[in-house]
C-alpha cells in the first residue's frame, strides 16, 4: 500500500529485483511488465485462487487495464470496500523496522506487518480469489459502489470465514487511518517512483509471528508506484523492497 518511510540516499536496483522482468505487456499508452512464470515449488504460502501466478498474468484475467490484482490498483473512492475482523496492515512495511525482504526467486517479499482489529478496507481490485473476485463484483459492481455499507461485500464474509486465503492466519488489507488520509483528508504529499519491484500486499496471506505483528507473503508486482512523503525512498537497501500500490491518476513518474 501507499506509505511513508524514512528517507535515505536512493540505491541501484539490485541485479535479482531487476531480473523479475519476463515481458512486457502493453494496454492502451501504459506498459506493465511481468514477473516470471509461476513456480509453486518456491512460494512459501497459497497465494492465488486459482493457485497460479500465470492464470493472474494473463491478461484477460486482470482487474484493471493496468495489470494483474496484485498490482494493487487504486482506481476510486469506492473501490475500497468496508469490513471488519482481524487483518494486517502493511501500509508502512518496507524498509526496517517493519522489512519486506525478496524471496531468492524475486517474485515475493516477506514482510512484517502489524495486526489489527476492527474496521479495514479492502481494494475490490486487489481480491486474490477469482470466485471472491467475481461474487463481490457481481454484487458490488466492479468499482464497489454498490458495498457501501460495512460487511456488506462478500470479500468480507470470505475475510472472516477463512475462505478467502485458505491456509492464512490473517489477510492485508488498509486501516480506517489510511483511508481517511487517502480518500477523506486529501492527497498527501507523494513521491511518484520510475518502474520498479513492490509488495503488493493487498489480501495477500499472513502468518502470525510475534505478538501484534504477522508476517505477509506479498506478490511482487513491477511498474511505477507512489509512496507517502516528499522525497520517499523509491530504492531500498539490500533485498528490500516498499509496500506500495499504483494509483494511474498519479502516475506521472520523476524527471530522469
Amino acid at each position: 500500500m501507499l506509505k511513508s518511510g524514512p528517507i535515505r540516499k536512493g540505491q541501484a536496483l539490485t541485479v535479482v529485483a531487476i531480473a523479475m522482468i519476463a515481458s512486457v505487456c502493453f494496454v492502451s499508452t501504459r506498459a506493465y511488465s511481468q514477473p516470471p512464470a509461476d513456480n509453486p515449488n518456491q512460494a512459501p504460502n497459497l497465494h492465488f485462487i486459482p493457485n497460479s501466478q500465470a492464470f493472474w498474468d494473463s491478461s484477460k484475467n486482470w482487474t484493471t487495464n493496468y495489470g494483474p490484482a496484485y498490482r494493487d490498483t487504486d482506481l476510486a473512492p469506492t473501490n475500497f470496500l468496508p469490513c471488519t475482523g482481524q487483518y494486517a496492515l502493511c501500509f508502512e512495511s518496507g524498509p526496517d523496522p517493519l522489512p519486506c525482504n525478496l524471496t531468492a526467486d524475486g517474485r515475493f517479499a516477506n514482510c512484517k506487518c502489524v495486526v489489527k482489529t476492527g474496521l479495514n478496507f479492502v481494494l475490490i481490485t486487489a481480491i486474490l480469489n477469482q470466485r471472491v473476485y467475481r461474487d463481490t463484483v457481481a454484487q458490488c459492481g466492479a468499482d464497489g459502489s454498490g458495498c457501501t455499507a460495512t460487511d456488506s461485500a462478500p470479500v468480507c464474509s470470505a475475510l472472516q470465514n477463512g475462505s478467502l486465503i485458505p491456509g492464512a492466519d490473517v489477510i492485508s488489507d488498509w486501516s480506517p487511518d489510511v483511508q481517511r488520509l487517502l480518500i477523506e483528508g486529501g492527497p498527501p504529499p507523494l513521491t511518484v517512483c520510475n518502474k520498479g519491484p513492490y509488495a503488493g500486499c493487498m489480501t495477500a496471506p499472513c502468518k502470525l509471528t510475534e505478538p501484534g505483528y504477522a508476517e505477509c507473503s506479498c506478490p511482487i508486482a513491477w511498474g511505477i508506484f507512489q509512496l507517502f512523503g516528499e522525497g520517499a525512498e523509491c530504492s531500498l537497501d539490500g533485498d528490500l523492497v516498499n509496500s506500495s500500490s499504483y494509483d494511474p491518476a498519479r502516475d506521472v513518474p520523476p524527471a530522469p
